[in-house]
Parts: C-alpha cells; sequence; structure tokens
C-alpha cells in the first residue's frame, strides 16, 4: 500500500506540474498577443506576477517531486528485500515439509519392518 500511495501522490504531483505548464503557456500566448496587436484583457503586470507565482510552485512541486520520487525508490527497494526473504522462507519451509515426510515415511518403513 505504501508503494501504491507513493505512485499516487507522484501522480498528482506531476498532474499539477502539467497543469501550471499549461497555465504558463496560456499566460505567455496572452502577453505575446498583446504585441500582436490584439485586444489586451488582461494587464502584463498580472501576468507577469502569475508568471513568477507559478514559478515558485514549479520550484516546490520539482522538490516535493524528488522527495516523492525517493519514497518510492525506498518502498520499492524494502518491497523487493521483503519479496525476497518470503522467497527464501518459502525455500526453507519446502526443505523442511520435504524433510518432515521422509521422516515419516521412514518412520513408518522401519515400523513395518519391526512388527
Amino acid at each position: 500500500m505504501a508503494k501504491a500511495s507513493a505512485e499516487m501522490e507522484l501522480s498528482r504531483l506531476g498532474a499539477q506540474a502539467g497543469a501550471i505548464e499549461e497555465e504558463n503557456t496560456a499566460l505567455f500566448r496572452m502577453h505575446s498577443d498583446r504585441f500582436d496587436g490584439s485586444a489586451a484583457i488582461v494587464p502584463a503586470n498580472i501576468i507577469m506576477r502569475r508568471l513568477e507565482t507559478n514559478k515558485m510552485r514549479q520550484a516546490q512541486l520539482g522538490e516535493r517531486m524528488i522527495a516523492q520520487r525517493q519514497e518510492l525508490v525506498r518502498v520499492s527497494r524494502t518491497l523487493q528485500i521483503l519479496d525476497r526473504r518470503l522467497h527464501a522462507l518459502g525455500q526453507v519451509m519446502e526443505r523442511f515439509e520435504a524433510a518432515a515426510e521422509m521422516d515419516e515415511y521412514i518412520g513408518h518403513l522401519l515400523a513395518k519392518g519391526s512388527i
């Protein structure tokens, strides 16, 4: 569950970064439209202020995404270690079961021969 949670959070952060990129594209388009002679609805200072805000948000999201990727790697490694241990335990249990079956069979053979 921890891995799935980390993957979902990373996906959510990626979606937020994508939304900021889309907004920046629209803001740049609005800003360039001002110079093309189109009627400017949004003042340039508001566009620039929003771009600066988005730049700070992107930096924060980038840091959070790096931390989330590190968490995902850590959780993935932990799961790999646990999976290897579980596999090794399964092999040990199979050996114990095989040894117990052999002991039972040999005990049965010895019991038949002594009767």
